[in-house]
Parts: structure tokens; C-alpha cells; sequence
């Protein structure tokens, strides 16, 4: 048989719990083939739709569409799922009737590269994966070399590469140093998470002015000067005063999480709402109070720091993947709207973990724990409009100044 959509191996730059995945296939308790729409691109679609496969053709008759609202080849159609079902109508018995079936090459650029993202830059490329995939969360977040960088092998369509390019005036190999500097900064185990946190929005604040006012040839100046600042300590002493503002916290984050809604037809993604909103201190008909919101997210917040004793590096590796996914801190307006980002998403999840420890029971496992995460993730990482709403809500309330911001960091 043909191959469909050809594909490449690559030497690529990966976090070491990549070269630990695989799929998991019908084990896994929340698959990438139920709850989303599964999109094809044009030469898959064709191929689906052209198909005489005995078993797979009245699946293609019945649910492979054009996608009207779009003339991206990208995103040229989809397979609608069976009436009453949110599960991929390929899907047989957990695994995919199609690879099973054809091979891997049929499948659409979709199905073909989730959870992995291949990024090109600098002349390297680069994959790590998104941790909406329960496997992936479990090899991301539960080890502690998951984030040393080593090189590996990878197979690649060209369709889902990823171009790095130059960003607000600085070369790839500035934009490159200054990622580096940040991904170590993350890095440096001595300092509470908090304490890392803040000094990266205390970097990117610098950074922002510098960029802001055209002194591109300062940056490098400014990656020594701040790596003196931390190696003698300074910075870290003036941050030693920050106290935890725990009622912003619950209030604003609590405020972002019903702004996105939580819908969905997962059954283990339902059961995680539902817990999230009743340990938050929720009726039957979701409503609380903010006494009652700021008394169960402080409970949470203590229960929380000795669940993460059985994971103790679940959101240091957290904070890791996305900047490394998102070549931090160069997307967004700029590079303080990055952090600005990457607080929001932080300071959210601790929420739902807060409210997962909330309860009158044992502590969440570190498994608990890592499922929170994928569910969080996949409601919430693969929303382009989401981030844009939280930026925007922090801006309107006043809660988008470093000083403030500070509030949100320490637990």
C-alpha cells in the first residue's frame, strides 16, 4: 500500500520525557479521539472520500464532511461523530479503526502528530508534547529529569512543522539566548517556584522596556546583569517580604475559570468539574459565596502543598513545558504579555489543584494530581481565544502590574 502522507526522521532537541512516550491506545482513560472535533486536511479528506475499503468506506460516506466555514487545506473537513456520541466514528473498541486498517500515513495531519509539536529555530528543531494527553502529563510531570534536554530522533510530516521566526526586532540567536536564560532561570532548584516566577516577570518587565525603547544591542548586558543579580542573592532578599494575597487568588481565578465555562462530554472530565465547583465551596446550581470560595481555596492551598510531596515536580514542569511549547517569551504582544500569559494559566491551574485537595477524604495521589492536569490542559491549552480573554480581564481589573501580579505567585 501507498503511503499517503510521507514523512521524515529528524534529529530534534527534545525534554527527556519525550523519548519515553508512546500511546497508550485503548488503556488510555481519556483518548484523543472522544470530546474534539477531529478536522482533516484536503488530501486526507480525498482519500477518505475516494476510499473502497470494505470496512472503512461506510464510515467515510456516512461522516466525513467538507468543512463549509473554512478554505484552509488545513482544516478542509472533518468526521462528524455517531448521533448521541462525541467519540470519532473511526474509533473502534479504543483504537483507531483506520491505522489499524490502512497505517499511520491515512491517518489526517491531526490524528497523525497529537500530542507531539515540532518547532524549527534557529536552524534546530525542537518537539516536546501538549500534557491534554493523560500519558503525556504522567511522563511530563511525575520525573525528575523530564526536563533535561537531550537529542533524539523524531518522525515528522512537513504539514506540522512549526517556523520559529524573528520576533520584535531581535535575531533568532538573541531570541534564542534569552529563551535559554528563562528555561534555566526555571531551572534553578535553590529557589522556591514562586521566587523563580517572580524574578522571570521582573526579567520580562526589563526586557519589555529595553525592546520597547530600541536598545536590542543592551540585551545581552541585561542576561549577564540579571544572572549576577541572582548568583549574589539581591534579588532574591528584596523579594523575601512578598506575602500571599489568597483572596485574590480564589476571587480573580475562580473569575477566569467560570468566564471559559466547563463543558464537556467526558465522563472523567465531568466528574473533575463537577468536584472542582462543589470544593470550591459551590451549591447544586454552581453558585457560592466569596467567604465561602476563599475559605475552601486557602484549605485547598495547604492540603495541596503535601499532596505535591508525592509530586514534587509537577508544577515546576508544568510552568517548563509551556514556555518550552511556546518559545516563551516571544508570543503574545510581547514579552511581559507572555508572562503575562503564563501567570494566568498558573495561577489558574493552582485553583483546580487547590479544589482537588479541598476535600474531607484522603489526599489526591500524585496520579489524581497528573489527571487534574490533563483535563485542565485540554480545556483549556488548545483555546487560541482564551488566553486573549484572560489578558484582557487582567488589563480591565487592574490586575496585570508586576505589584500586583506578585500577589498571585506565592502559595
Amino acid at each position: 500500500m501507498s503511503k499517503l502522507h510521507p514523512t521524515k526522521t529528524l534529529s530534534a532537541l527534545v525534554p527527556r520525557y519525550v523519548t519515553r512516550f508512546a500511546c497508550v491506545g485503548a488503556a488510555c482513560e481519556d483518548n484523543c479521539c472522544s470530546g474534539w472535533l477531529v478536522t482533516l486536511d484536503k488530501k486526507t479528506f480525498n482519500a477518505y472520500r475516494n476510499s473502497t475499503h470494505p470496512e472503512l468506506k461506510p464510515i467515510f460516506i456516512k461522516h466525513v464532511k467538507r468543512s463549509r466555514a473554512t478554505n484552509n487545506d488545513l482544516h478542509y473537513g472533518k468526521i462528524t461523530p455517531e448521533p448521541g456520541s462525541q467519540s470519532c466514528s473511526a474509533l473502534c473498541e479504543g483504537l483507531c479503526a483506520i491505522q489499524k486498517h490502512l497505517d499511520a500515513s491515512h491517518l489526517s495531519n491531526t490524528c497523525f502528530t497529537y500530542p507531539r509539536q515540532t518547532r524549527r529555530f534557529l536552524g534546530q528543531h525542537e518537539q516536546a508534547l501538549n500534557l491534554s494527553c493523560p500519558e503525556a502529563a504522567r511522563q511530563a510531570l511525575l520525573h525528575s529529569d523530564a526536563f533535561d534536554f537531550v537529542e533524539e530522533k523524531v518522525t515528522v510530516r512537513d504539514a506540522d512543522m512549526v517556523e520559529g521566526f524573528a520576533a520584535f526586532g531581535l535575531t533568532t540567536a538573541a531570541m534564542n539566548d534569552v529563551r535559554i536564560f528563562c528555561l534555566q532561570l526555571m531551572r534553578t532548584t535553590d529557589l522556591a517556584l514562586w521566587q523563580r516566577l517572580a524574578i522571570l516577570g521582573v526579567f520580562c518587565e526589563r526586557l519589555n522596556v529595553t525592546l520597547a525603547n530600541a536598545q536590542h544591542v543592551a540585551v545581552p548586558a541585561l542576561l549577564r546583569d540579571f544572572a549576577t543579580l541572582i548568583e549574589q542573592g539581591g534579588i532574591v532578599d528584596a523579594l523575601r517580604d512578598l506575602r500571599p494575597n489568597h483572596e485574590a487568588q480564589a476571587m480573580v481565578f475562580s473569575t477566569l475559570l467560570a468566564d471559559r465555562g466547563f463543558t464537556t462530554t467526558s465522563r472523567m472530565q465531568a466528574d473533575q468539574v463537577r468536584m472542582i465547583s462543589a470544593n470550591l465551596g459551590a451549591d447544586e446550581s454552581g453558585q457560592t459565596t466569596a467567604e465561602a470560595l476563599v475559605t475552601a481555596y486557602t484549605r485547598g492551598l495547604e492540603r495541596l502543598g503535601h499532596a505535591l510531596e508525592q509530586a514534587p515536580h509537577l508544577l515546576e514542569n508544568y510552568v517548563l513545558n509551556e514556555m518550552f511549547l511556546t518559545l516563551f517569551p516571544f508570543y503574545g504582544i510581547n514579552p511581559f504579555d507572555a508572562y503575562l500569559q503564563l501567570v494566568a494559566r498558573f495561577g489558574l491551574l493552582r485553583l483546580i489543584l487547590a479544589a482537588q485537595c479541598n476535600n474531607e477524604g484522603d489526599l489526591p495521589d500524585a496520579n489524581v494530581l497528573v489527571n487534574t492536569v490533563h483535563v485542565y490542559c485540554r480545556r483549556f491549552q488548545h483555546q487560541g481565544t482564551f488566553a486573549r480573554r484572560v489578558n484582557g480581564a487582567l488589563h480591565a481589573s487592574g490586575w496585570s502590574s508586576l505589584d500586583k501580579l506578585y500577589g498571585f505567585l506565592r502559595s
